[in-house]
C-alpha cells in the first residue's frame, strides 16, 4: 500500500520522544490497544501477541491475530490492527541501520518473509522469544558499557530463531529437505548488503549450473532466480527511496547502477515509476 497520504513514522520521532538514542527500542502493551489508521514505519518491527483476538492488515492484507503469534511488518510498509478482546503485546522497533545489519542472520530474502509475515508458535517457543524481547528491554533500562554488544547478540538469536520458525513451515520444510540449495542461495543473497544481480555469481558460489538454479526457483518460489534477485534489490532501493533523502545518483551508484537511465528503467519496471515520481508518490506530505 504505497499511499502518499499514509503517515510515516520515523524511529527517530520515537527516540526523540522517549529521550533515547538506541537502534533498537522495546514497548510493551496490555490491555486494548488498536491502532485503526494505516501508518509506515521506517524502522523493523517485530511483534509478539501474547493474548489477542483480532486481525492485524499489513500492505493491505488481512490476518488474523490470536495467542502466541509473531508478526513482522518491514521497514515502508504499511499496517494497523483491531481487537475484539484486551491484549499482551510485546514489540521490538529496530532502526533501518541495524536491520541491515542483522537482515545477513535471517535464512531468506525479506520477500519470503513479506509473504508469510505471521509465526505460529509453540508455547515453549513462544516463552523464548518473550524472554529475549524482555532481556532487551532490561539492558535498554540499565545502560552498561557493554549495553550494546549484549542486546546485538540477542537480536542475533532472535534474528536466526525467526528463520528456524520459518522452517518449521510444512511448505518451507519440505523444500528446505529436498533442495538444501535454493535455501543456501537465499541465505547468501540476504547475507549480500548490496547484492550481485547475476544469477550466474550467485550459481557459481553454489556450485551449480545457472540453469538448474533458475528451474528450482521457479518450481517451487513462482519465480526464476533472476527474477528473485532482482526483486530483492528494487525491495531494498524502494526502502531508501521512502525512508531517506540520499540523493538518486549516490542511491544507483551504491546498488551498482553506474548508468542512471538503467537504473530508472529497473525501477520503473518493477513499481510502474521513475525513482523520482516514485519517491515523491510515496513521500509523506509532513516529509
Amino acid at each position: 500500500m504505497n499511499d502518499k497520504n499514509i503517515p510515516v513514522q520515523r524511529i527517530t520521532e520515537i527516540q526523540k520522544r522517549l529521550s533515547i538514542n538506541h537502534d533498537i527500542i522495546y514497548h510493551q502493551m496490555k490491555g486494548l490497544c488498536p491502532l485503526y489508521s494505516p501508518i509506515r514505519h521506517d524502522f523493523f518491527s517485530l511483534i509478539l501477541f501474547e493474548k489477542a483476538t483480532g486481525r492485524h492488515i499489513i500492505e493491505g492484507k488481512e490476518y488474523p491475530v490470536h495467542e502466541r503469534q509473531l508478526h513482522m511488518v518491514f521497514p515502508g510498509q504499511s499496517h494497523f490492527w483491531e481487537y475484539s478482546s484486551e491484549a499482551d503485546i510485546y514489540q521490538l522497533f529496530i532502526s533501518g541501520k541495524l536491520f541491515e545489519r542483522l537482515e545477513g542472520f535471517m535464512q531468506f530474502p525479506a520477500l519470503v518473509y513479506r509473504k508469510k509475515p505471521v509465526i505460529e508458535m509453540s508455547r515453549e517457543d513462544f516463552r523464548t522469544f518473550v524472554h529475549e524481547f524482555k532481556d532487551i528491554g532490561d539492558e535498554l533500562k540499565n545502560p552498561s558499557p557493554v549495553m550494546n554488544e549484549i542486546i546485538y547478540s540477542k537480536m542475533k538469536i532472535i534474528t536466526r530463531n525467526i528463520s528456524r520458525e520459518a522452517r518449521k513451515n510444512a511448505e518451507y520444510l519440505d523444500i528446505y529437505e529436498s533442495h538444501p540449495v535454493l535455501f543456501d542461495f537465499m541465505t547468501l543473497l540476504n547475507k549480500d548488503y548490496r547484492p550481485q544481480r547475476s544469477k550466474k555469481y550467485y550459481a557459481d558460489q553454489l556450485g551449480v549450473n545457472a540453469n538448474y538454479l533458475n528451474i528450482l526457483c521457479k518450481k517451487y518460489f513462482e519465480y526464476t532466480a533472476t527474477e528473485i534477485i532482482q526483486k530483492h534489490i528494487a525491495e531494498k532501493i524502494k526502502c531508501k527511496l521512502e525512508m531517506t533523502e540520499e540523493p538518486l545518483k549516490d542511491i544507483a551508484f551504491d546498488f551498482g547502477f553506474h548508468n542512471y537511465g538503467y537504473f530508472s528503467g529497473f525501477m520503473k519496471k518493477y513499481t510502474g515509476l521513475t525513482p523520482k515520481k516514485f519517491r515523491e508518490t510515496t513521500t509523506s506530505p509532513e516529509k
